[in-house]
């Protein structure tokens, strides 16, 4: 039973809680009331904040319930708990390193430029941390000093300060597709 079993069918209970979205790694605070066997309400003025994935600890509570958010009004969320016994893992396909890599993010054109920091990176995407991420459109050119040219990536999520980004190696900065990714053309 998770710790919140204590509100069960209590349509009236109430209790405080913190909540920490696994997506974007936010926290607030909040309210859970009708607590029932699959899920729950959680009421709080920052409720527009979270993104799917969340997990609420209660003020008695060392442990994180994990849970889904299923949908959003004004400053309520209907949310679902997701019954597992494995522990949230990482979606992503490959390890990511952490880093402290200043980078230039812009539109093609050059008309909007935010400067930021990748602070995790793989392979085939990173995580930035900037201001002002949604001003950009869904594709953009990451510059950074140590690499000759701009990288062409896409976003994944964003919100105002941190936003993920796929890497995509295949594209020129004119929005062309390279004939054979650079690793084999230096082979050839």
């Amino acid at each position: 039973m998770n710790a919140l079993a204590h509100l069960q069918d209590k349509p009236e209970a109430e209790e405080e809680v913190l909540v920490v979205d696994f997506d974007n790694l936010s926290v607030i605070s909040g309210v859970v009331s009708n607590v029932g066997e699959w899920g729950c309400r959680l009421t709080s003025p920052d409720i527009q904040e979270l993104s799917k994935n969340i997990g609420i600890r209660p003020k008695d509570s060392d442990k994180l319930v994990k849970c889904q958010i299923t949908s959003r009004k004004d400053s309520d969320a209907a949310v679902l708990f997701v019954k597992s016994t494995e522990s949230f893992s990482d979606k992503r396909r490959e390890k990511r390193n952490n880093v402290s890599i200043p980078v230039k993010i812009s539109d093609f054109e050059g008309i909007t430029e935010i400067s930021g920091t990748i602070v995790d990176a793989g392979n085939n995407g990173c995580r930035v941390m900037a201001k002002s991420l949604p001003a950009l459109p869904e594709e953009v050119l990451l510059t950074m000093k140590k690499f000759g040219k701009p990288v062409v990536a896409e976003f994944a999520w964003r919100n105002d300060t941190s936003g993920g980004l796929r890497l995509l190696w295949d594209r020129k900065v004119d929005g062309s597709e390279d004939e054979a990714p650079e690793s084999e053309a230096a082979s050839a």
